[in-house]
């Protein structure tokens, strides 16, 4: 004899009854298949994309060194399926050994100007140029082997510390040194000292014996794998969120070591590391309203003086 026991929407719950026993069914109901196919669906649309981003044939490879750096060329943009553009007519310009830091509102284009500078998108008007070239004519795998970029939001790998910062350049063979040096830079080199294998330690909690980290000790090792590339452009995309003021500020001050002679780009909301760039961006409404040193800026007393002092107040 069968009985229907309880009911979600989910699962169907049966109990049975025969002269040997008795005991209960628990059946995947129609719409939890139907759920899942969804996923399914969406799993395939995935694969059958194609990237809207290529290379030419016989694209050029990136200058070694560069030598005039990036331009933006009156660039507009809006993302795919909107009309608001986030950049209107954007002009900007970055040469070698020298840091520019992005400041603005959420919304006002910074993570926007990362993007493209990394051809992940293309200008919806205006050019990005390369060394006088438009970014468009360049090989984009060799483009991304020369740039380095750390996002607020990283990744974490489950392998070992060893294997988490030598991920930042996965087509080369590295030394322990080389390992040890970019750890070191990072401050990374102190967290992987507490762990009980030290570099040999498998980190997070989905294979047994693994250690999980705190965000910003997670955030040192991604910190460590853009060390290790040593590329010609670095990116730190407010890649510091999850440390506190002083150890921001202790990156940051290894950072400009390791971006010496290099072009780098920074964001960050936190104006004590802001005003360490060589140059500061400021935009709005996705243009670029001022820019200058720190000390420029805050003698002409305008936008950014505003906001420095905005955040200054808040601290005393």
């Amino acid at each position: 004899m069968m009985s229907l026991a309880s009911s979600s929407e989910s699962v169907v719950c049966v109990r049975y009854a025969t002269r040997s026993g008795s005991g209960t069914f628990r059946f995947s109901t129609a719409s939890g298949v139907a759920d899942q196919a969804l996923f399914l669906t969406d799993l395939l649309a995935f694969m059958e994309m194609k990237p809207s981003v290529e290379s030419k044939p016989n694209a050029l490879r990136m200058p070694r060194p560069v030598q005039r750096g990036f331009e933006f060329r009156n660039v507009s943009f809006s993302y795919p399926g909107t009309s608001r553009n986030i950049l209107n007519n954007f002009n900007f310009t970055l040469t070698p050994g020298e840091s520019v830091a992005l400041i603005g509102e959420n919304g006002q284009g910074k993570t926007t100007i990362v993007k493209l500078i990394t051809r992940l998108y293309d200008p919806t008007e205006g050019c990005i140029l390369l060394d006088g070239i438009d970014l468009r004519e360049y090989d984009l795998a060799d483009l991304h082997s020369e740039i380095g970029v750390i996002f607020q939001d990283f990744m974490r790998y489950e392998m070992t510390a060893r294997e988490n910062i030598a991920i930042g350049r996965i087509e080369m063979d590295h030394a322990a040194d080389e390992i040890a040096y970019a750890a070191e830079k990072s401050r990374a080199s102190e967290v992987i000292a507490k762990l009980p294998d030290g570099y040999n330690q498998i980190l997070g909690r989905r294979f047994e014996g693994g250690v999980d980290l705190s965000g910003g000790e997670w955030q040192k090792l991604a910190l460590a794998r853009a060390y290790l590339r040593d590329a010609q452009l670095i990116i730190l995309d407010e890649p510091t969120a999850s440390l506190d003021a002083r150890s921001e500020f202790e990156v940051f001050t290894r950072f400009a070591e390791l971006t010496r002679d290099k072009m780098a780009l920074l964001i960050s909301h936190r104006f004590s590391t802001v005003k360490m760039a060589s140059r500061i961006v400021v935009l709005e409404g996705g243009h670029l309203v001022e820019e200058g040193s720190h000390r420029q800026l805050m003698e002409r007393g305008a936008r950014y003086a505003e906001m420095f002092e905005m955040q200054a107040a808040s601290y005393r």
